[in-house]
């Protein structure tokens, strides 16, 4: 029994981490209709940045997001505005190609800059505590923290402030929202930047515990990708609901089907997301579709 609460409790902290690294990816989606297929190299870029803060300046990773959001926010600012703003009205397949050459080119630049061998942020706090008979990891219980604060800031902007009403109303409705005297193309740069900032954070909360390296990006696309379509497009309950979902799923099969280990977590992605397509296509809160953010 004991074993089986630990297994959960560890599946939560993965699913946490899980939430907060699609948001970005589910919000570019569901607002502007663009899957980008780069979303793993910014999550990259963003635990190379909190690699490059704490070796140069001592700058502890959940710290350095005061830095680091504000830099990749300009960055995604920039591509939506000057680039894919450009390609919106063509087919979507313009987009697809757009933002699959940007992650090749971000991991190569890396592999450049930093070479091809893996890097760590040994934070002074990475053990454990107790907890009603079960050990949790500490860094994984603060990314879970950290992440979930960031959903709720996500939330409350989107439903709260005159921007995120602007978002939603562009995703629901961009002629509509023209109408209005909405600047599309100027809250699309903004989402953009929301979007690739939120997925810079999540690899930087999660640089103490992966190995970074120039490729590891897209792995985490395609769990994006997975749970996106888990919880429902444009959802933040679902983006949670999801990542808990596939957490709980590697965890699981990592502790109780001998000589898999964690190796296979693309996998699983693969193999839930087949499923929901199969089973439940819409998703589990709402449909696979354009839509406001919940």
């Amino acid at each position: 029994m004991t074993q089986l609460l630990q297994t959960l409790i560890n599946g939560l902290l993965l699913g946490g981490f899980y939430a907060v690294m699609v948001l970005g990816f589910s919000v570019f989606w569901g607002v502007m209709g663009v899957i980008n297929l780069a979303h793993g190299e910014f999550l990259m870029t963003g635990a190379y940045l909190a690699w490059l803060l704490f070796t140069s300046f001592s700058i502890d990773p959940f710290a350095s997001l005061l830095l680091i959001m504000p830099i990749m926010f300009i960055v995604g600012f920039i591509m939506q505005k000057f680039l894919l703003n450009r390609l919106l009205e063509r087919p979507s397949l313009a987009t697809l190609l757009a933002t699959f050459g940007i992650s090749v080119i971000l991991a190569n630049i890396h592999k450049i800059i930093y070479s091809a061998d893996p890097r760590n942020v040994p934070v002074s706090y990475s053990g454990s505590f107790e907890l009603l008979g079960l050990s949790l990891p500490l860094v994984k219980s603060l990314i879970f923290v950290v992440a979930l604060a960031i959903m709720l800031g996500l939330y409350l902007f989107l439903q709260y402030t005159r921007l995120g009403k602007a978002i939603r109303a562009a995703a629901q409705n961009k002629n509509a929202a023209k109408i209005v005297g909405i600047d599309i193309e100027q809250v699309y740069a903004i989402t953009a930047g929301i979007c690739i900032a939120l997925t810079a954070a999540a690899g930087a909360i999660i640089s103490p515990t992966q190995a970074i390296f120039p490729f590891m990006g897209q792995p985490f696309t395609l769990k994006a990708f997975t749970i996106t379509v888990l919880g429902g497009l444009g959802q933040i309950p679902g983006a949670l609901l999801g990542g808990m979902l596939l957490g709980m799923a590697e965890v699981m099969v990592a502790t109780y089907v001998p000589g898999i280990g964690t190796n296979l977590g693309v996998v699983i992605s693969l193999l839930v997301l087949i499923l929901v397509l199969i089973f439940r296509p819409q998703g589990i809160l709402t449909g696979l579709k354009r839509m406001p953010i919940d």
